[in-house]
C-alpha cells in the first residue's frame, strides 16, 4: 500500500490516528484545566515554590501574548528554582510546539509527564505533536492515555472547536498554492484536509477530503481522516461508515478497526466492538489501549475471564493508569475474587481514581471487609 506524503514530501506508513479528540488546546488548557482540577503545579511545601510560580505566572502571560522568547526564559527560571514543575515544563513544551521545534517539545511533555505520571494535558499534546511527526502509533496511544486518565475533559465548556490560532509550519497558504499549481492533485486536498482536521476546522476538512475522493475514489487515507472528522463532530454512523469504506480499500488498518470499536462501545454493540479490538492487535498487537479498551467491552458483556485476561495484559504493558485496575477489579468481584479486586482497588486509588476511592470507602463502613479479604 502507498503511503503518505507530508509537506515535506516523505511518505509516512500504515500506522494511522484515531484522531478524535484534535481541539484547540491553547485555550482548552490554559483555561480548563485549573476549572477541572488538572493542573499540576509546585507543592506548597516546596520553600522556593511561590518565587517558581510567580516567574511560571510571568511565562504563560508571555505565552499567551505570543512572546516565545519572553515565555522561555521565565519558564526556565521557574523551573530552576523548582524542577519538578510539571506545568513549567508542559508550557515550555507549547511554545516551542509553536516555534515548530516539535522533538524538542515532546522532550518537555515527557519531561511532564516524569514529573507528573497523570498529567492528562501533556500525554494530550504529546500525542497531537507525535501526530505532525508521523508517529500515528505514538500519537494514538497518547490520546488514549489522556482520555483513560481524564475521560470526560474535552467535553467541559471550554472544549470548544476553536482555531489554533498559531500556524507555524504555515501549513493551510503552503497546500493552498500547491493546489493553485495542481488543482488535480488528491494528495494536495488530502494534506490540506488534514492541516484542518489537526487545528480542530472539522468541516473544511472534510470538504477537502471530499475534493480528493471526487478526484480519486480509492484513496483511502481520504476516507481513513473524513471518518476522524465526522467522529470529532459526532456524527458516528458517517464515521463508521468511512472506516468502512477505508477497510474495505485496506484490510490491514489496525487503528480503523480500532476506531470503529470505539465507536460500537458507544452504541452498547460490546461483541462486535471486541471483534474489532482483536483484529487491531492481530495487526499491531503491544498496545496497552487496545487490551484494556477489548477488556472493558469484555466486561459489559460478562465476560469477566476474558476481562482479567485482557486488562492484565494492559497492566503488563503499562502499569500506571488507574481505570485499568478499576475494571480488573471490577471483574475480579464478579468472579467472586474479592480479595484480588481489593488489592486492584487500592492500587486505582493510589493512582488518583476517584471511583475506586469511593467504592473504598463505601465498604469502610462495612464492618472488616477489607481486613477480611486480603489480596488473594
Amino acid at each position: 500500500m502507498q503511503g503518505v506524503k507530508n509537506l515535506h514530501g516523505i511518505y509516512w506508513t500504515r500506522r494511522e490516528t484515531m484522531g478524535m479528540f484534535i481541539i484547540s488546546f491553547y485555550l482548552f488548557f490554559s483555561l480548563g484545566i485549573a476549572a477541572q482540577g488538572l493542573v499540576t503545579s509546585v507543592g506548597a511545601g516546596d520553600p522556593l515554590s511561590f518565587k517558581a510560580t510567580d516567574w511560571f505566572a510571568k511565562g504563560r502571560n508571555h505565552f499567551l501574548r505570543d512572546e516565545n522568547d519572553e515565555a522561555m526564559r521565565a519558564l526556565n527560571r521557574a523551573i530552576t528554582l523548582a524542577p519538578t514543575y510539571a506545568e513549567a515544563y508542559y508550557y515550555r513544551g507549547l511554545v516551542r510546539n509553536k516555534k515548530g521545534e516539535y522533538d524538542k517539545a515532546i522532550e518537555e511533555f515527557s519531561l511532564a509527564i516524569a514529573v507528573d505520571p497523570h498529567y492528562a494535558p501533556a500525554y494530550y499534546v504529546r500525542g497531537l505533536t507525535y501526530g505532525r511527526k508521523g508517529h500515528f502509533d505514538r500519537e494514538t496511544e497518547d490520546y488514549s492515555k489522556a482520555m483513560t486518565i481524564a475521560p470526560n475533559f474535552i467535553h467541559t465548556r471550554f472544549a470548544v472547536e476553536i482555531i489554533w490560532k498559531n500556524d507555524p509550519a504555515g501549513e493551510i497558504e503552503k497546500y493552498d498554492q500547491a493546489i493553485s499549481m495542481d488543482p488535480n492533485s488528491a494528495w494536495e486536498y488530502y494534506n490540506r484536509g488534514i492541516a484542518y482536521r489537526m487545528k480542530g476546522h472539522y468541516d473544511p476538512a472534510i470538504r477537502d477530503f471530499n475534493r480528493a475522493l471526487a478526484i480519486d475514489s480509492n484513496h483511502v487515507w481520504s476516507y481513513y481522516h473524513r471518518a476522524a472528522a465526522w467522529r470529532a463532530k459526532g456524527e458516528y454512523d458517517r464515521a463508521m461508515e468511512d472506516y468502512n469504506r477505508a477497510l474495505a480499500q485496506d484490510a490491514d488498518l489496525p487503528w480503523a478497526y480500532y476506531n470503529r470499536g470505539l465507536i460500537l462501545i458507544r452504541k452498547g454493540q460490546y461483541d462486535r466492538a471486541a471483534e474489532n479490538f482483536s483484529r487491531t492487535i492481530a495487526l499491531d498487537c503491544n498496545y496497552a489501549w487496545v487490551y484494556f479498551d477489548r477488556g472493558v467491552a469484555y466486561r459489559m458483556k460478562g465476560r469477566y475471564d476474558e476481562a482479567v485476561e485482557d486488562l492484565s495484559k494492559a497492566i503488563e504493558i503499562e502499569a500506571g493508569f488507574s481505570w485499568t485496575h478499576f475494571h480488573r477489579g471490577m471483574s475480579y468481584l464478579q468472579l467472586g475474587k474479592q480479595g484480588q479486586a481489593i488489592v486492584d482497588m487500592q492500587e486505582a486509588a493510589r493512582l488518583g481514581n476517584r471511583e475506586a476511592q469511593s467504592w473504598l470507602r463505601e465498604r469502610r463502613g462495612q464492618k472488616d471487609f477489607i481486613r477480611s479479604h486480603p489480596g488473594g
